[in-house]
Order: structure tokens, then sequence, then C-alpha cells
């Protein structure tokens, strides 16, 4: 899978925040965390279920750029980047999200650590809308859940009693850095990814078989 290039995100960005009022889009940052949720689900919803929510926060299936090319181009940006994040999981690799670090407000309690809560929130936003993830009895993956959702703003962490209790247990662990805390959030995907999508991620490592010359 050939990654996005940085034109290209600028593209996705520039596109989204084109979407016109009164409808709210998506953050480039905020729509890797949910792609990435959505990679995670053993079944993921259809894309015309999903990709919605990514022009509107409510789901409202009006929302659409007014030029039908510009609306294609976005659509086409957004399934490669899901893609992406997806490709990357299968093939165990760090899903690398898009973070606006120097966006951070310097008095921001959380420091530059605030940068992943975009990420949180839009992977909390996909579990909140197909709650497979939150509802999974593997402590694997509800441990690794706290890790990722730990980083969400409060008013957007899922309400799930056992994720509440163990996200308050979290907060006693900080982070040297914003990279120390990009890294645990990576491997937390991908821990869940090992429970999730485990004979995915067998499939896309095992080897080819040998083509065959013609004769």
């Amino acid at each position: 899978m050939k990654p996005l290039t940085l034109q290209e995100i600028e593209r996705l960005g520039e596109l989204i925040a084109s979407v016109p009022d009164p409808f709210i889009p998506m953050e480039p940052d905020e729509l890797d965390g949910f792609l990435t949720a959505l990679s995670l689900l053993r079944v993921p919803p259809a894309i015309d279920d999903w990709f919605i929510y990514v022009l509107d926060a409510a789901g409202n299936r009006r929302a659409k750029l007014a030029d039908p090319a510009r609306q294609a181009e976005l659509r086409r940006l957004v399934l490669a980047r899901g893609s992406e994040i997806e490709d990357r999981i299968l093939h165990e690799k760090p899903v690398d999200p898009i973070i606006y670090d120097e966006d951070v407000d310097a008095d921001d309690p959380d420091g530059e650590l605030a940068a992943l809560r975009p990420f949180a929130d839009g992977f909390s936003f996909a579990c909140s809308l197909w709650p497979e993830l939150l509802q999974s009895k593997d402590k694997a993956v509800q441990a690794a859940l706290v890790g990722i959702l730990r980083h969400a703003s409060a008013d957007e962490e899922p309400g799930d009693e056992k994720t509440d209790d163990a996200n308050a247990v979290a907060q006693e662990i900080r982070f040297a850095s914003l990279d120390e805390a990009l890294e645990d959030v990576e491997a937390c995907v991908q821990e869940i990814a090992e429970v999730t999508r485990r004979e995915d991620i067998r499939a896309a490592s095992a080897p080819r078989p040998a083509a065959r010359r013609r004769r």
C-alpha cells in the first residue's frame, strides 16, 4: 500500500475544511483515529455508513461538497488513508497518525501530549458508533483501549464503567514526551489488532506462492 504523500494529506485537509456550514467535518488528525478504530473491527460497517460521519459529526447524509469532482477526490483520499492505516496494522507496522503538535495550547495541562487528543477523540467516536471494541471481554483489548482513550477529551470518552475505572488508573502513568506517548498508543493499536484481526494479520504475512511461467 502506497502511503499518502504530504501533499495529498494537505489536500485532504483542504477538502475537509471546505465542507459547507452548518455541517461539522472531522479534522485529518481526528479522522486518523476514527479510521484506525474501524480498521480494528472484525466486521467493519459499510463505507457509506461511516463516511457520512467524516463530513458531519451528526451523520447528516446531505453533507457534501458542492463540486462533485472535489467530493469524489475527498472520498478517494479518505478511503486511501483508511486502506493505508489498515495495511500498516495487518503488516504489524506503527499506524503513524497525523499529529499537529504545533497547534497545542501552551497552557494546556496535558502539555505536548494534548497533540494525541484528536486521534483519541476520533477513535472514541468510532467506538461510540460501533461499540464492538468496548464490548470485548478480552483483557488485552480492554487494557489497550485504556491506553488509547486516556488521551481523549473528557466529553468524548465512552461511558463504559470498566473503561472509566481503568482510565482513572492509567492517568497515574505519565509519559516523558509526546514520542513516548505516541509509541504507547501505536503499541496499544497493535495489541488490539492481535486479538480482533489475528487471522488477517497471519494472512497478510503469509508468503505468496511462486509465480509459474507460461510455457
